[in-house]
């Protein structure tokens, strides 16, 4: 297999491995403090090529793969209005002789919003721009990777507010949100300020003049280095077309994404807001018709909105920009259709890389062999009582364990809850744990499916990640290691 193709190859591996060991490891399942052991669930022939086909006919994995695609046709429209390429060509030439300020903005802007909002999927709306002005300004792939999803990444692990990171553990565990804000503050400065100095240390800008080909339409031309091409971008040189309607309308669309998806009422139960809009909006009355309900048909309160809302946005989005910038509706379809096309084989890998997860997942009882590790290894801790710092290493380990088989960090915790409820007084500590251990593993899982959009989005190869990664990986741990240690010591 070509090394280009290892990433698909990578996670072929794990699946042999988790068939490996559905026949030698027993499942088994936590309720009420306890543990059940079961049997062996040994995966056949028939399940090898079963369970692939299931993976990509799953409604919530293709869900994940329509939005990837659309974001792709929504990137197709907007360099059809001419504005886009303009707008990424004037904020190159705007930082040029000081790259590196944007390489640190960048990182801002990712790890920020994520761990703001734990909202992974909608950041990779603005992965394209990002990359198209980190790769114009001369830096390489593995540059634009980190400055863009590995900020993401790292936002994830070090998430403040997040409702899928902590809003997750604060209902589990029973727990305030906001405690041990300081400690997980404290994490997100440590990671991101070494994402920071890792990425301006290895940033290497690419070796001569960025040069330009010809489109075959229109004299477009597609602005690409000697080594590398520019996905998304074509610049149609001296366009006239203003920035500003672009600008607004794709800005209103991320806002309202960011606040429709943002569980706001159950991280807080007196925030009301949303709910009463809506309510008043669909309770409206012309005689004894809902005539606002009927109109919009529907749709959730904002705070409850999902991909498939987000999915809705981006194609009003695409087509609102084409109207607007007076796109003929043919070449606009056309554009958009292109568009996704081009993100095809992203969203194939979004969906394949949720493989494990969903053998994780096919057993309703949750009886899995994950839960024997676990069990086997908390049980360990219980018996020999070697101290706070061994649990918190434990736990870690079972963590990064469990980032292999769940790349959603709610089933994790969720797994575990009972059994880590009644073993541990201080559960938001716990929390912590898993919270920072998981994402640390997303930053090089093959299963971690914004990594695997963002590695072949830009056809990076596993290994050269995994290369350029290991030093963050280490010094990242080495930051988890000294918060968890702290809030050990002090809580």
């Amino acid at each position: 297999m070509k090394k280009k193709n290892d990433l698909l190859k990578a996670i072929g591996i794990f699946f042999l491995v988790y068939i490996v060991l559905s026949w030698i490891v027993p499942t088994g399942y936590f309720s009420s403090g306890s543990f059940t052991k079961g049997s062996t669930s040994p995966l056949g022939i028939f399940d090898i090529l079963r369970y692939p086909i299931v993976t990509l006919t799953s409604s919530v994995f293709v869900l994940n793969a329509l939005v990837i695609l659309l974001i792709g046709g929504l990137y197709g429209v907007l360099n059809k209005t001419e504005a886009y390429g303009a707008f990424v060509s004037r904020i190159a030439k705007k930082f040029k002789g000081k790259e590196k300020s944007f390489l640190v903005i960048s990182i801002l802007v990712f790890s920020i919003l994520t761990s703001l909002t734990a909202l992974t999927l909608p950041m990779f709306v603005l992965v394209p721009f990002f990359v198209a002005v980190i790769l114009l300004l001369g830096y390489g792939k593995i540059t634009a990777l980190l400055s863009t999803i590995g900020a993401i990444l790292v936002g994830n692990m070090a998430s403040t507010y997040g409702f899928n990171i902590n809003g997750y553990i604060s209902y589990f565990f029973g727990t305030d949100i906001n405690k041990m804000i300081g400690y997980r503050l404290g994490l997100f400065v440590l990671v991101v300020g070494l994402l920071i100095f890792v990425t301006l240390k290895s940033a290497k800008m690419i070796k001569g003049e960025i040069s330009k080909k010809k489109g075959k339409k229109e004299k477009e031309e597609t602005i690409v280095s000697e080594k590398q091409e520019i996905p998304f971008l074509e610049v149609k040189e001296k366009s006239k077309k203003s920035i500003v309607p672009m600008l607004i309308i794709f800005g209103l669309m991320f806002v309202l994404t960011l606040i429709g998806m943002y569980n706001w009422a159950n991280v807080n139960a007196k925030f009301t807001f949303f709910n009463n809009i809506h309510e008043a909006i669909t309770d409206f009355t012309i005689g004894n018709t809902a005539i606002f309900k009927n109109i919009l048909g529907s749709i959730d309160p904002l705070g409850f909105w999902t991909n498939y809302e987000f999915a809705v946005l981006l194609i009003v989005t695409s087509f609102l920009i084409g109207w607007i910038y007076n796109v003929k509706f043919k070449d606009m379809v056309r554009s958009f259709i292109d568009g996704m096309k081009e993100m095809l084989p992203v969203a194939f890998y979004v969906m394949i890389a949720s493989i494990i997860f969903l053998l994780m997942n096919s057993d309703s009882s949750g009886s899995t062999y994950f839960n024997t590790v676990a069990n086997g290894i908390l049980g360990w801790t219980k018996t020999y009582d070697l101290g706070n710092f061994v649990n918190v290493l434990m736990n870690g380990l079972i963590a990064l364990i469990g980032g292999l088989f769940f790349n959603d960090f709610p089933y994790l915790i969720n797994s575990l809850t009972s059994q880590l409820s009644s073993l541990y007084k201080d559960t938001t500590l716990i929390g912590l744990i898993y919270q920072s251990i998981h994402g640390l593993v997303m930053l090089v899982a093959p299963t971690s499916v914004i990594l695997v959009a963002g590695l072949k989005y830009l056809n990076i190869s596993y290994t050269e990640w995994l290369k350029n990664i290991w030093k963050y990986l280490l010094m990242a741990f080495i930051a988890i290691l000294i918060i968890l240690i702290l809030a050990m010591l002090l809580v």
